[in-house]
C-alpha cells in the first residue's frame, strides 16, 4: 500500500504540511530570533529517499519555513521513485552538489547511491562537515537479503555499518504501536546531563514532550555520543536516546530518530530539529 497516498494519510501530511508553515509563529516568544547575516549565503543539502514516514514533504517544508527566514539556501535531492522493482528507487540525481553545501540532512532508508556518489558522502562526512539524520537515517544506505530492491544494482553500492560509524549506535528496529492511544503518547525528556549543549540551549521548550509509539532499539551504544533526549516506551521497558550527537574523530553529526508526519507537525521537533542545524553550522547558542 503506498502510505502516504492513503487518504488518511494525505490530510496528515497536508495538517502537517500547514503547521510547518505556519510554526514560526507558533513557536514560543521567549526564543530568540537568529539573525539573518549570520547564516546568509549557508546552503543545506537534504537526501530523501523514504516515504513511510512523509519526510519528503515535510523536511523541505521545514527548510521553507525554519532555514529560508535566516538566510540558509536549501536544495532538495530526492529519490527519482519509491519503487523498489526500479533503480530509479537509489537515483538521486543532483547528488554531486554535496561538495559545495555547508550541511548535509539525511533521510533516506535502505537506498543505495552510485558508488561514485556514496563515496562522495563519505568523504563529506569523513572531513568533519555537519550531518543531520532524521529518523530511517540509521539504516540509510543498509543492505539486507529479504525483499526485492534491498540489494544494491549493479553501479551502486551500500554502508551497512552507517549507524555504527557515523551515529554511534546499532540499529536494530522498532516497538510497535501501542493500542488504543493516540499517535504522540510516548513520553521523552532532556537529559539532565544535555543542559548545557548548545542544541538544548537554543530549544523552544524545557519539559517532556510526546512522541510517536515506535521509539527505534539500539545496541551497542557508544559511550562517548552525549544523549540529548530520551524516552521509554513503556514503564516496563528501559529508556532508550531519541536524539544525540557525536563528535569523536572530528565528526559533527546530530541524529534524532523523531520524524514521523505527526513528529514534524509540533513546534517542539521543528525547534529540535533547527536547533541542531544551527549546531551542526557552528552556532548553537542563543
Amino acid at each position: 500500500m503506498d502510505f502516504i497516498n492513503h487518504p488518511f494519510r494525505k490530510k496528515q501530511c497536508l495538517l502537517a504540511l500547514a503547521i510547518l508553515f505556519l510554526s514560526p509563529f507558533l513557536v514560543s516568544c521567549s526564543q530568540t530570533t537568529e539573525t539573518h547575516s549570520a547564516y546568509a549565503g549557508k546552503k543545506a543539502l537534504f537526501l530523501l529517499g523514504e516515504h513511510e514516514y512523509g519526510t519528503p514533504e515535510t523536511l523541505p517544508a521545514f527548510a521553507k519555513s525554519q532555514l529560508e527566514p535566516l538566510g540558509i539556501a536549501s536544495v532538495i535531492v530526492k529519490a527519482k521513485s519509491d519503487n523498489r522493482d526500479s533503480e530509479l528507487c537509489h537515483t538521486f540525481e543532483g547528488l554531486e552538489l554535496l561538495d559545495s553545501a555547508d550541511i548535509l540532512v539525511l533521510s533516506t532508508r535502505r537506498r543505495f547511491p552510485k558508488t561514485n556518489e556514496l563515496a562522495t558522502i563519505r568523504k563529506f562526512i569523513e572531513s568533519g562537515k555537519p550531518v543531520i539524520a532524521v529518523r530511517t537515517a540509521s539504516h540509510a544506505f543498509g543492505a539486507r537479503e529479504k525483499g526485492t530492491g534491498y540489494q544494491p544494482p549493479t553501479g551502486h553500492d551500500s554502508w551497512n555499518t552507517f549507524d555504527t560509524d557515523v551515529l554511534g549506535a546499532h540499529y536494530t528496529g522498532h516497538y510497535r504501536d501501542i493500542e488504543g492511544l493516540p499517535p504522540l503518547a510516548v513520553e521523552a525528556w532532556i537529559e539532565a546531563s544535555a543542559s548545557a549543549h548548545p542544541i538544548v540551549q537554543n530549544l523552544s521548550f524545557k519539559g517532556p514532550i510526546l512522541v510517536g509509539h515506535k521509539l527505534y532499539k539500539y545496541e551497542d551504544i557508544d559511550l562517548k555520543i552525549n544523549v540529548v533526549m530520551s524516552a521509554r516506551h513503556t514503564k516496563e521497558t528501559p529508556p532508550h536516546p531519541i536524539a544525540w550527537t557525536n563528535e569523536q574523530n572530528g565528526k559533527r553529526v546530530f541524529y534524532m530518530s523523531t520524524g514521523s508526519v505527526e513528529e514534524m507537525a509540533t513546534p517542539e521537533i521543528q525547534s529540535l530539529l533547527k536547533a541542531a542545524v544551527l549546531w551542526g553550522l557552528g552556532s548553537g547558542a542563543k
